[in-house]
């Protein structure tokens, strides 16, 4: 009888376990960042009674994580990818604004070219669609001399940014060697 009391006890602890891991679940439910928890139960060692084993109930063995290690390595390894490629995006941005202004991009001074061309090609004898054609032209080069030496700007920023991560490398890499120097100096004086 003593037994069949123990094994009700273990019982009672378990669902007493499990049901405050549910109501911690239930209250964290719209907890941004909550991962829902579960038990873990194993059996209890069976005991020897004679020549028979006689189970002694289940207990607690730990409380997890409920969550999806396949998401939380993927969202963890793209969250790293994306502050590595955080620089690139910087500056393919600014190039995208570069070239895509409406006021100082490429696109408008192409269409206002070839316009004044397409109307050229109507009357070419005009000396007024040919000045407009020449303003156009100009207008266009100038356009495109703006944006190589805007271009040329992000390529330097970029290079600079570039030699000041290399040069950090570097800073730390020195620093590693001093550090592994002083430890081998340490192990063959011990």
């Amino acid at each position: 009888m003593a037994d069949l009391l123990s094994i009700g006890t273990s019982a009672t602890q378990l669902y007493r376990q499990a049901l405050t891991t549910v109501s911690n679940n239930i209250a964290n439910l719209t907890t941004e960042g909550y991962s829902r928890q579960e038990i873990v139960s194993v059996e209890g060692s069976p005991s020897l009674q004679g020549v028979y084993y006689l189970g002694t109930g289940a207990t607690v063995e730990t409380v997890t994580r409920a969550y999806d290690a396949f998401a939380e390595d993927n969202l963890r390894n793209s969250s790293s990818e994306l502050s590595f490629q955080q620089p690139t995006i910087k500056y393919a941005n600014r190039i995208v604004d570069v070239m895509g202004s409406e006021t100082a991009g490429l696109s408008g001074a192409m269409d206002r070219f070839f316009a004044s061309a397409n109307e050229l090609t109507t009357n070419p004898s005009s000396t007024v669609l040919r000045t407009i054609f020449l303003a156009s032209s100009d207008f266009l080069a100038n356009r495109m001399s703006s944006i190589s030496g805007q271009l040329d700007t992000i390529g330097l920023e970029a290079s600079a940014d570039i030699d000041t991560g290399v040069k950090q490398i570097n800073s730390i890499s020195d620093q590693l060697a001093t550090i592994n120097g002083k430890l081998l100096r340490k192990l063959t004086e011990a």
